[in-house]
């Protein structure tokens, strides 16, 4: 029960799913973190069902693209998203470590969240668009969905991995010492299940390319945390996290037309 439970307050905290409401005990919060990447396979679902239903009903490549772009949107009610931008706005005032944390916490947007957030938008944007135009959509789609779980898979590791930037947090109350260890290899397990899928749905050259762009999008992101924050906190997984998606969709748009 303890882990249906977690799975309920992830999704609860991560998700708009309609979950009940459980007690949040310190059994429950160890799994939290690493049942987690789970959304990421109900995301992708509900991706494939939604592109699915526009190609039938032949909505036209930009509406459908504006559709697929919002989903993660709606999905999670942006929270990633919303952590994209406040680290957008920390990494973009060029001040101290404590007063790029204290920016994380402002509640309000600055010039590089809504320059930076409008530009990964349109990104997803063009990168879908691209994806519908290129066409075999159908055959190809399959391969695009295991993004969403390596880049929840990564976000998560980033937790378990990097110190803790503030010494405080919602995210880090999951990661209790005993559950690191787990957490890791859960994570790991993740990996290594959507790259098989990965590879397994399509040709070598394309998930090569979406694992490398997700990957080193991960590797940047921690990296820019560490040297800027001095370590990971529930925004900076959110930017990474985004990052891994949207690298994820580029390099598959590209891949596909070469």
């Amino acid at each position: 029960m303890k882990y249906l439970r977690a799975f309920f307050i992830a999704a609860a905290m991560y998700s708009r799913l309609p979950v009940p409401n459980v007690r949040w005990d310190e059994e429950s919060k160890e799994a939290v973190l690493f049942l987690f990447p789970l959304l990421g396979v109900i995301e992708a679902g509900l991706i494939y069902l939604l592109a699915g239903l526009l190609l039938r009903v032949s909505a036209g490549a930009p509406l459908s693209a504006f559709c697929l772009t919002a989903v993660p949107l709606l999905f999670t009610g942006g929270i990633h998203f919303d952590g994209f931008l406040d680290t957008a706005d920390a990494l973009g005032s060029w001040k101290g470590k404590e007063e790029k944390l204290a920016i994380l916490k402002d509640v309000h947007a600055g010039s590089a969240a809504v320059l930076q957030g409008g530009l990964m938008l349109l990104a997803g944007f063009a990168a879908w668009l691209s994806l519908l135009e290129s066409g075999n959509m159908p055959e190809r789609l399959p391969q695009l969905l295991p993004i969403f779980l390596m880049s929840r898979a990564l976000s998560a590791l980033s937790i378990y991995l990097l110190p803790n930037a503030r010494g405080a947090g919602t995210v880090y109350d999951f990661t209790a010492a005993r559950a690191r260890r787990m957490g890791r290899l859960i994570c790991g397990f993740y990996l290594l299940f959507a790259a098989a899928a990965l590879f397994g749905a399509g040709t070598l050259f394309t998930g090569a390319c979406i694992l490398a762009a997700v990957l080193l999008a991960a590797l940047y992101s921690g990296a820019r945390a560490a040297l800027s924050f001095g370590g990971m906190t529930g925004d900076l997984a959110g930017f990474l996290l985004t990052n891994c998606e949207t690298a994820g969709l580029i390099a598959a748009a590209l891949a596909f037309r070469i």
